[in-house]
């Protein structure tokens, strides 16, 4: 077991003094057969049973955490990956997740990446760089920068982002927001590299303790490599900084990422991470362990709280807002490394790693979380394949998470605008009457028709009514509910095979007007 703890990197083994007690002596005399017994009733040395560790693992959040990223795994067939959630004002860990597939292709629990794996971690580095050159004041978040259509050449190297556009020019917000690596590289370049600063671009890495290990109990906990300028072994060149920037040539765990991404979560304040509460002792509490802060403030006020726009702005309109969910909000950031660049000209397969680390809620963080999935096949963004996994384990956490909740009835009463109310709906005229009378809304009373058209005026609901179809032909159904236009179409005898989306009819597979036939059938696109 000890031999196996070690090389796993797991809890047990950081802990085997206190969980394992002490063995005791007694003496014995050997006799006949090769049997040992004892030549008293009283040990001279009494054993001593181990003491009992409290975790600050959450076993909800665990299981939930652990079969979020299993699936992930599963579908793109990844060689391993890790999920870590973190309470954000005390550093505790509530899931620890590591997952890894055998040569038999299985997944089990094989060894403790999210401590004992470094690696380049791509795009969520960004934060850093960005952090950087706020705090020396080199860029504010509206600036123009010049990302010339996402391809670049820093010393022939070239570079590209990932997504295609063809913006030239863009601002701070929306180059991080659509990470571009270009935009955060040239703005690096020209902020340390050009004016001779490189030394202030790692002292700001350092501010934010991204060269240290962050001392949880665990062993085996891998210390992150930033380079130096100063450091002959680092091999600084004139394209560091802009790989640096966009995380490349430099490594870090999961853990160490997460940590300075829960940093930004808690205003500032770093906190470290830790797995152990308390220690017991046939159910006695013998010692605790508590919060324990890094630092006070990693960063000015201003810096991380425009942090904080961008990693909202990522997830509402940014790389991310596939996981934007409707009751709460995320903040965030994805990542998309590719790990063998050094090996492409030896005819080796691409390989990445996808990523995400974030908090929850944004606006009032409780826990921060981080997901990195290695050699994923098929598809390999971060948006796509880590940040579902995080939105998972989001969704799940803030359901069980209700304290900062805020109930239905607290909220403003919404004021109807002229954006929010029915434009050009159609539907049953009783159906129409009924709602806007409830809602409140004013509306003309003087439609005979069954079926009306609803629009709107400038003080009131507007209801129009519609023209008799003539027997036999297809009715235009646009601006309906399901239920109305699967009603009228049939009234004219066509079927409806497939619906398609949901709210009201944006598309019908046969045009209005023409003449229903024996058998016609139609599909609807709702939206």
């Amino acid at each position: 077991k000890q031999q196996l703890t070690k090389k796993l990197n797991f809890l047990e083994e950081s802990f085997d003094n206190v969980l394992s007690g002490e063995s005791g002596k007694q003496l014995m005399q050997r006799i006949s057969g090769g049997q040992w017994i004892p030549l008293n009733e009283i040990s001279e040395i009494e054993p001593k049973r181990g003491a009992d560790i409290v975790t600050t693992i959450d076993i909800d959040i665990q299981d939930v955490a652990g079969n979020a990223l299993l699936k992930a795994l599963k579908r793109y067939d990844a060689a391993y990956g890790c999920a870590i959630v973190m309470d954000v004002k005390t550093g505790a860990i509530k899931a620890i997740a590591n997952i890894g597939k055998t040569t038999s292709g299985n997944y089990y629990e094989n060894y403790n990446h999210a401590v004992g794996t470094k690696s380049e971690p791509g795009s969520t580095f960004k934060l850093a760089t960005i952090m950087a050159l706020l705090e020396d004041k080199a860029v504010d978040l509206d600036d123009t920068i010049f990302i010339n259509k996402g391809k670049y050449e820093f010393y022939g190297e070239p570079m590209q982002d990932a997504s295609y556009h063809l913006l030239d020019s863009t601002t701070v917000r929306k180059a991080f927001e659509i990470s571009s690596n270009v935009g955060m590289a040239k703005m690096t370049f020209d902020n340390y590299e050009k004016k001779g600063k490189r030394t202030d671009f790692v002292k700001r890495l350092k501010q934010f303790h991204l060269d240290k290990s962050t001392g949880i109990e665990i062993t085996g906990e891998k210390p992150p490599y930033i380079k130096s300028p100063d450091a002959e072994k680092d091999n600084w060149s004139g394209t560091t900084i802009p790989w640096m920037s966009i995380g490349y040539e430099m490594e870090i765990t999961p853990l160490q990422l997460l940590t300075f991404y829960n940093a930004v979560a808690n205003d500032g304040r770093m906190m470290k991470p830790y797995l152990v509460s308390e220690i017991q002792r046939f159910g006695k509490t013998m010692e605790t362990f508590g919060p324990i802060a890094i630092d006070e403030q990693i960063a000015r006020p201003s810096t991380i709280k425009k942090a904080k726009e961008l990693l909202e702005g990522v997830v509402e309109k940014g790389t991310a807002n596939n996981i934007r969910p409707n009751s709460y909000r995320i903040a965030g950031k994805t990542g998309t490394a590719q790990r063998n660049y050094a090996k492409l000209a030896k005819g080796e397969a691409l390989k990445y790693q996808a990523s995400f680390a974030g908090y929850f809620p944004a606006d009032n963080p409780v826990y921060s979380c981080i997901i990195v999935i290695t050699d994923p096949k098929g598809e390999f963004y971060g948006s796509r394949v880590a940040a579902p996994v995080f939105k998972e384990i989001a969704d799940k956490c803030h359901v069980k998470e209700t304290a900062s909740h805020i109930a239905v009835n607290e909220r403003p009463r919404p004021e109807f605008t002229h954006r929010q109310l029915p434009v050009y709906s159609i539907g049953y005229t009783e159906d129409y009457k009924t709602a806007l009378s409830y809602l409140g809304l004013n509306y003309n009373n003087n439609v005979e028709s069954d079926w009306t058209i609803v629009d709107i005026d400038s003080s009131s609901m507007l209801l129009q009514g519609q023209k008799r179809i003539p027997k036999k032909v297809v009715p235009n159904v646009k601006g309906m509910g399901l239920r109305d236009a699967v009603y009228k179409l049939e009234e004219q005898g066509v079927t409806v095979f497939v619906v398609k989306g949901k709210g009201k009819v944006t598309q019908q597979s046969v045009p209005a007007g023409r003449t229903v036939k024996m058998g016609m059938r139609m599909y609807l696109t709702l939206k």
